[in-house]
């Protein structure tokens, strides 16, 4: 086998005792020289002895490439943030069994259906009040209706007017509602309860979109003399909660404007056939913010 090593001259042995500042001056003038510069020099053939009066280099640490750092790596948060769910919404319990969800939009109080066919001037009544004309009769007060919509966080516009100087009719404002029946087999609050939307069970005979609602807060109105001083509620001696046809006392009103008399607008209300369980079911009539995805 040939050995590729190279043999060391004798004189190495004797740079090997030098002192070690002179074996560096010997290991960089030996070294390559800077290609930028003149052709490096011939190698002697034999170790000059005259490099022991060559000056050590200096030891200036500017001179010296530092070490390569090695970037911090930032570390994550070992401790994995966790997002708190929100809050349940507070329920409040009212007079007459009706429910609301503070702040979250949401309003349910109990009711029964009081017709199953028939023409329709409102969806929604206080009982003893608009029953042959209502889908659904309630034993509770409108006015305590309004309150819990306002807990529930909605703002109330206004029912429909009559404006005299144009002799047309302003229609009622608010916020927009969905109005919905819950109802099943073993009452509205069993396992197999259903909800059902309210205008869904309802058919215009002009073959129109369906009916929206408002919540248009009814109004309030001095007391009569026999009253004494102060105001009353009027949904709560119209018992309109829910109305259709317009009479401008509604807690909640239909966006159309359109007169109960029907010299002036015809009935076009109606029941949709086979779409209401019942006379004398038990239900439940939520009313809640609508659903942005679905509305």
């Amino acid at each position: 086998m040939i050995n590729l090593a190279p043999r060391v001259p004798c004189h190495w042995c004797r740079v090997s005792r030098l002192p070690v500042f002179l074996l560096l001056s010997a290991v960089v003038a030996c070294g390559p020289r800077d290609q930028r510069g003149s052709s490096p020099a011939e190698a002697p053939g034999e170790f000059d002895t005259t490099a022991d009066a060559v000056d050590p280099p200096s030891a200036d640490a500017s001179s010296v490439d530092p070490e390569p750092r090695t970037a911090a790596i930032p570390t994550p948060d070992e401790t994995p943030k966790t997002l708190e769910p929100p809050p349940a919404p507070r329920i409040i319990e009212l007079e007459g069994g009706v429910r609301t969800w503070v702040d979250a939009g949401r309003v349910e109080f109990p009711g029964e259906i009081t017709l199953e066919t028939g023409w329709l001037e409102v969806a929604v009544c206080r009982r003893s009040t608009r029953e042959h004309e209502s889908i659904v009769v309630a034993d509770v007060v409108p006015s305590v209706v309004h309150a819990a919509l306002l807990l529930a966080g909605f703002e109330p516009g206004a029912p429909a007017t009559w404006d005299e100087a144009t002799n047309s009719p302003i229609p009622p404002r608010g916020p927009l509602v969905t109005i919905e029946l819950r109802f099943g087999p073993n009452g509205p609050d069993g396992p197999d309860a259903q909800e059902v939307r309210l205008e869904s069970m309802i058919e215009d005979a002009r073959a129109r979109a369906l009916p929206k609602w408002v919540f248009a807060g009814s109004l309030l109105r001095p007391n009569p003399p026999s009253m004494g001083d102060g105001e009353y509620f009027l949904a709560d001696y119209a018992g309109t909660f829910v109305g259709l046809t317009t009479f401008g006392d509604e807690v909640i009103a239909a966006e159309e404007v359109r007169s109960p008399e029907t010299g002036v607008d015809p009935p076009v209300w109606r029941i949709r056939e086979g779409s209401v369980p019942p006379v004398g079911t038990e239900v439940i009539v939520v009313v809640r913010r609508p659903d942005p995805d679905s509305e």
